[in-house]
């Protein structure tokens, strides 16, 4: 049952979000891709919070929270200038606001905690945009290619893992902290990888010919990287589970164990795939 719950859950949660990168490529209106890393980052810092508050380090939600579309917002407009501004304001609060409470050692916790969940949520989910953003000069069905090709990766890692680990996988990877994760389950991950951005390369023509023809090496090494990003990104929120002592993250997703859960791997791979595509292949 909870299978079917994972299955169809994510599966609506596919077509909205290919719904609403292909609106915001046939129409022009590429901003509509923030409505959508609002909301996503909306739920998931409620679900931080109370991870948070689970490991005794309660904050002020909304303070906390009120930085979260605002963040957001400072990414879509004015084409992010002020953006890294308005991130060191709210960094800058989150430090002010524990700084006189007491004891000492909760303030600091507080106040680090605060700090990493922006730096942790908003913050590296703006890497989406600026990879459905492309390039000067891309098309936006380019653009919404670059989307789709790294929710793509992301998507096979954890479903390649998933099911070869679970089939032949012998060799524990993490058993500390994530026991089911296995070296089979990475391996397949990393295959399935391979194979996502290649059949997410036929969206776009400027991607397919990029795979097929001149940057198949590149398509491998990324998938390295990236798959690997998606396993930190896992064990990390594992990790923080296992800290708050908690199963899953929240119930907004039925089935994925929350939105938390749902993205912990793609918080980690949506930079890595940016950077390297940005500044290595200078592609977008």
């Amino acid at each position: 049952m909870n299978l079917v719950k994972r299955i169809a859950s994510g599966m609506i949660g596919c077509v909205v979000v290919l719904g609403v990168l292909y609106v915001g490529a046939r129409f022009d209106v590429r901003w509509i891709a923030g409505a959508l890393i609002l909301g996503i980052a909306y739920l998931t810092a409620i679900e931080y919070l109370h991870l948070m508050t689970k490991l005794d380090i309660p904050l002020a939600a909304p303070e906390f929270l009120i930085w979260i579309p605002l963040l957001v917002l400072s990414y879509l407009v004015l084409d992010g200038r002020y953006a890294e501004v308005v991130l060191l304001f709210a960094v800058s609060y989150q430090v002010l606001r524990y700084l006189a409470v007491t004891p000492h050692r909760t303030g600091f916790l507080q106040a680090v905690a605060g700090v990493f969940g922006l730096l942790y949520i908003p913050w590296l989910l703006h890497y989406f945009y600026l990879i459905y953003l492309g390039a000067p000069g891309q098309s936006p069905m380019t653009g919404a290619a670059n989307g789709i090709i790294a929710l793509l990766m992301v998507f096979a890692y954890d479903t390649g893992a998933f099911f070869v680990g679970s089939a032949i996988g012998r060799h524990k990877a993490f058993p500390n902290v994530s026991p089911s994760k296995t070296w089979e389950g990475v391996a397949g991950g990393f295959v399935l990888t391979v194979l996502a951005m290649m059949v997410g390369s036929l969206w776009s023509p400027v991607w397919r010919e990029f795979v097929y023809w001149k940057g198949f090496p590149h398509v491998v090494v990324a998938s390295f990287f990236v798959g690997w990003a998606v396993q930190l990104g896992d064990v990390f929120a594992s990790k923080l589970k296992r800290a708050a002592g908690v199963k899953d993250s929240g119930v907004f997703l039925p089935g994925h164990g929350g939105a938390l859960d749902r993205i912990d791997g793609l918080l980690f791979a949506l930079p890595v795939f940016y950077f390297y595509f940005h500044y290595v292949v200078r592609f977008f």
